[in-house]
């Protein structure tokens, strides 16, 4: 007989912003929960800026307070060099919400865990998923860390692991792919403080994000297609070339020193239904975001928002709470798409250019929704 103590209504598999605010929804419907979580301890990950419009999603979670910490900034908006050579800001000042934030990611992430961890629902951490299997009512998730295997057993299963969506991948459901964008990521000490900005600039062959990590360090990513990525041995010398041909960021950075360069998918992707028998995908595992649209940590919370009101009521009965799901996300993608077009079309410097004449192609996309 299953042990009680591995068996759940929920399992939500990620511990990051998607599933944290799934888990802290679930539980205020009064749904007994567990996060399974590879991470032992947070990790910092990329996706600094909080838009003004994303606060009253915030305050329906319960999380507003939670980035009025002194550790996060308040932000008014991004430096921009795109669609001329000048260099823009683009405030938030008239947006009838105020200001925005400018997150510490890493004190973020960690308030966000520790916000579920006062709920007094299971957190897994350290424990990776290595097999789900579906039965006629249940759901059994294999999970294991260095030392001990355990299996937890429950109504559903939720897929908050990001743009992996490995819980999907164990059901044989693969996301659709709508381009072959790449970021290359990396970071950089500098001798002089570093203000609390983010910068975007773009070139001919992809477009630069530049955002604070410390008072003398920031994080850098390129942005640029699969087929124009060097070969491993070539990415340092091909990132400080890239960087050169800035007409902004190689003033700010005139001379870099690149250690460990991280290389991964940062183009758009999606689920074409976002749940399934037992299962919902929230977050980057439901619908990933190009990160020129700052949609990132604001889609994921508010997925796992109403993700978590859907799975919750449908334990409760209620058989329209998936397609409601669907309606909802899949409404908030097409709007992503329509504005993501039309940003990438205010760039016409480099239009025959591999990078950007791929950008326009976002048409044939966005017909597909």
């Amino acid at each position: 007989m299953e042990n009680d103590k591995h068996t759940y209504q929920v399992i939500i598999v990620g511990g990051g912003p998607a599933g944290i605010a799934t888990a802290i929804t679930l539980h205020a419907r009064g749904i007994r929960c567990c996060v399974v979580e590879a991470q032992e301890t947070p990790i910092r990950k990329s996706g600094e800026a909080i838009p003004p419009n994303a606060k009253p999603l915030l305050k329906q979670l319960g999380i507003l307070s939670l980035i009025e910490d002194e550790k996060h900034q308040i932000y008014y908006g991004n430096k921009s060099c795109w669609g001329s050579d000048q260099l823009d800001q683009k405030e938030f000042i008239s947006d009838r919400l105020g200001h925005g934030f400018l997150l510490d990611r890493l004190h973020f992430e960690t308030q966000l865990q520790e916000l579920y961890q006062s709920t007094n629902n299971t957190f897994y951490k350290g424990f990776k998923l290595k097999k789900v299997v579906s039965g006629e009512t249940k759901i059994k998730a294999i999970i294991e860390n260095s030392s001990e295997s355990k299996t937890l057993t429950s109504d559903f299963i939720i897929d908050a692991t990001g743009r992996k969506a490995s819980v999907c991948r164990h059901f044989n459901i693969q996301k659709e792919n709508l381009d072959t964008q790449f970021a290359c990521t990396f970071n950089v000490k500098t001798s002089d403080k570093i203000p609390n900005q983010i910068s975007v600039e773009a070139t001919e062959n992809g477009w630069w994000y530049v955002a604070p990590y410390t008072e003398n360090e920031v994080t850098m990513m390129f942005f640029t297609l699969k087929k124009l990525l060097p070969k491993k041995e070539q990415t340092k010398t091909f990132l400080q070339d890239e960087l050169q041909k800035t007409i902004h960021l190689s003033k700010l950075f005139n001379t870099i020193q690149i250690d460990t360069v991280k290389i991964m998918p940062a183009g758009t992707s999606c689920l074409q239904i976002p749940y399934g028998k037992n299962w919902l995908a929230v977050g980057d595992a439901a619908y990933s975001y190009d990160p020129i649209s700052s949609y990132g940590i604001t889609s994921a919370l508010a997925s796992g928002f109403y993700g978590g009101h859907a799975v919750a009521d449908y334990l409760n009965g209620k058989q329209e709470a998936f397609p409601t799901y669907r309606y909802v996300v899949e409404n908030a993608f097409r709007a992503y798409m329509e504005k993501l077009v039309v940003q990438y079309q205010l760039e016409k410097r480099w239009e025959l250019s591999d990078y950007w004449a791929n950008r326009l192609s976002y048409e044939e996309a966005q017909a597909k929704f």
